[in-house]
């Protein structure tokens, strides 16, 4: 008979009530679009079009992608099946949380989650929330039916439309957050560190991603 699953971290407390509206009204995709085929046709208005789009689409603000781990060794041992209710799992578990901490969830992508904080601070504490809960939920679950994830997040303009954004953090937090952060790690980049309010402890470390060499931050537990 398995061993019975134990508890190992502190529960996080939520002192944050969940919010009924979004901090983000996002525009159409279409109207995008449109803007887009102008600057195509029209490369003489290239410069007020891209103002233009700055306006209606660009916002500051801290970018969460989340990762969810051992895709291919799971899917190998037990099929995919498997893996879409484990995926689900951890939608069910993903989404409150963002929005406890004022969080919005721009997609949903296969394993992955992508969403928009005002701040650094809330992405962060939604995902220590995250990783909390994940392990309490694994506690009534077999092994092979653990979900783990890792989270990468940045922090400045993005452009937001419907169900999509775009920008050079959301880049980087994509990189850190699917290729770099091993199961279970938080990383961070350094406009998301600099734009932090409160302490939290990380370690820094170097890194070269898709040619472009930047200092990442891990956050301590």
């Amino acid at each position: 008979m398995p061993a019975k699953k134990t508890q190992s971290s502190t529960a996080i407390k939520k002192n944050v009530n969940i919010s009924k509206t979004h901090f983000l009204n996002l525009p159409s995709c279409n109207l995008l679009d449109e803007l887009l085929i102008q600057r195509i046709e029209h490369p003489e208005k290239t410069k007020q079009i891209d103002v233009a789009i700055r306006k209606q689409f660009e916002r500051t603000t801290a970018i969460f992608i989340l990762d969810m781990s051992g895709f291919s060794k799971l899917v190998q041992k037990f099929g995919i099946i498997h893996y879409l209710a484990m995926i689900l799992r951890m939608r069910r578990v993903v989404n409150p949380a963002i929005k406890a901490f004022r969080g919005m969830v721009i997609k949903f992508e296969a394993d992955n989650c992508f969403a928009v904080f005002q701040n650094t601070d809330d992405a962060l504490h939604a995902s220590l929330q995250i990783q909390h809960d994940l392990e309490v939920a694994n506690l009534a679950t077999p092994d092979e039916s653990d979900v783990h994830v890792s989270i990468g997040i940045g922090y400045g303009p993005t452009l937001l439309a419907c169900d999509d954004m775009y920008g050079n953090e959301l880049n980087l937090a994509s990189k850190l957050g699917e290729d770099v952060a091993e199961r279970g790690e938080i990383l961070i980049t350094s406009a998301a560190k600099k734009s932090l309010k409160k302490k939290f402890s990380f370690e820094s470390f170097p890194l070269t991603i898709s040619g472009v060499t930047m200092k990442a931050y891990r956050l301590k537990k």
